[in-house]
């Protein structure tokens, strides 16, 4: 059980100044220039490789960036699953809580779990898959408060209620009172920070004792979740209200009969372990909170897990060093395949810096004396008078006839 007081109008921490939330939006205009592929060190594909198959590039530099890129893969990954997979977590429980840690840590990386809690008794179930609801048992919770609430004031009694429980209310103001239900931590720090007010409540009643007959009510909770039973003085005498009410708590519990294994710690001992063995299924990790050195408070219970240190050096050390190996040995074989054009190119003209000219005139020669053998690539003159008449006759032959 959490028990509290609040004020309306106050905020309750919420918003203040009058102003909310001034946001600035900072607009970046990004200029892309397009250069065409082949040309020196252009990439032949996405930006994101860092020039990893850019041309003309040496094949140290490309094993030097596949190593860049395995070693900060290697420490986001492990960064991630450090402390957002595996992280430990903090559980909020009250006397009588029987509640499913909401995250069990994963199997994968996790040989068990170590709970610990210096506030509170508990005892942990570690069940196959999700628990169920037991269709037969219910745990009983009855207690009687007495209080006063002054003027546009409230208070509250919090507890955490699996599906089908039954909330029995009795109460007698010597005034009028509003009384809600809250759903949710959400919806209660919302009715906290004066978001809402009815709207945040799945039951609202208006509370009063008429001849000392008190009110009654009862509600039944839909689903698993945190329930606040919150008493309000919002009318319009400015007077405190004194308040008798009594809680009846019909609590569904878990059926606990089938569970792998559990533990429980002690004063001198305020942590217990347990281990995952071979699953069916993922595993959930049920807590049942006996006794609290706050009976009107939360008990902190941390869960933290056992990391298997097999499987973080497989996973960030072996792995990546063999990925890296075998990616460094490929680079070279292909730059090793690879014929070198340039460097033969570059080794003849240094040899040979000037070059005389008459080989090639000489070649060209040779070429055109092949083409005039050849009777291909040369133009044929006309015939001569003389080769095709003979000699002309002169005057005398021409007219003796």
């Amino acid at each position: 059980m959490v028990h509290g007081t609040g004020s309306f109008g106050s905020g309750g921490g919420g918003f203040s100044g009058g102003g909310g939330f001034s946001t600035t939006i900072m607009a970046h205009n990004y200029s892309h220039s397009y250069r065409r592929h082949g040309h020196g060190d252009d990439c032949d594909c996405s930006w994101i490789c860092v020039c990893f198959c850019c041309r003309g590039q040496s094949f140290q530099v490309r094993i030097l960036t596949l190593w860049t890129w395995l070693i900060a893969i290697v420490l986001t990954t492990s960064l991630v699953t450090l402390l957002h997979v595996n992280k430990e977590q903090k559980v909020d429980a009250t006397v009588t809580d029987m509640r499913k840690i909401p995250k069990t840590a994963s199997e994968s990386f996790c040989s068990g779990v170590t709970i610990t809690s210096h506030d509170s008794s508990f005892t942990a179930f570690l069940v196959d898959g999700e628990p169920l609801v037991s269709g037969n048992d219910v745990q009983n919770v009855t207690f009687r408060k007495k209080t006063k609430i002054t003027y546009n004031n409230y208070e509250y009694w919090g507890f955490y209620l699996l599906k089908n429980s039954i909330i029995e209310i009795s109460s007698c103001p010597d005034s009028i009172l509003d009384f809600m239900i809250v759903r949710g931590e959400e919806s209660f720090n919302r009715f906290k920070n004066d978001e809402c007010m009815y709207s945040c409540s799945v039951f609202h009643k208006m509370s009063s004792c008429t001849f000392d007959r008190p009110d009654r009510f009862h509600y039944k909770i839909s689903g698993d979740d945190e329930y606040y039973l919150i008493y309000a003085n919002r009318y319009i005498l400015p007077f405190p209200t004194n308040l008798a009410v009594n809680f009846t708590l019909e609590k569904r519990i878990y059926d606990l009969q089938n569970s792998v294994a559990k533990c429980s710690n002690s004063q001198s001992s305020q942590s217990c372990t347990l281990q995952f063995p071979s699953l069916h299924s993922h595993p959930s990790i049920v807590l049942n909170v006996t006794s609290s050195s706050d009976l009107e408070g939360d008990a902190v219970i941390k869960v933290a897990c056992i990391s298997k240190d097999w499987v973080y050096v497989m996973l960030f050390f072996i792995l990546p060093l063999v990925v890296g190996a075998l990616g460094t040995l490929l680079i070279v074989k292909k730059y090793k395949k690879k014929p070198d054009i340039n460097r033969a190119m570059t080794s003849t003209q240094s040899s040979e810096p000037f070059s005389p000219l008459p080989p090639v005139l000489e070649q060209s020669q040779s070429v055109e004396s092949g083409r005039h053998e050849s009777g291909y690539g040369t133009i044929m003159a006309p015939p001569k008078y003389e080769e095709t008449t003979g000699k002309p006759p002169t005057y005398e032959e021409a007219t003796k006839k």
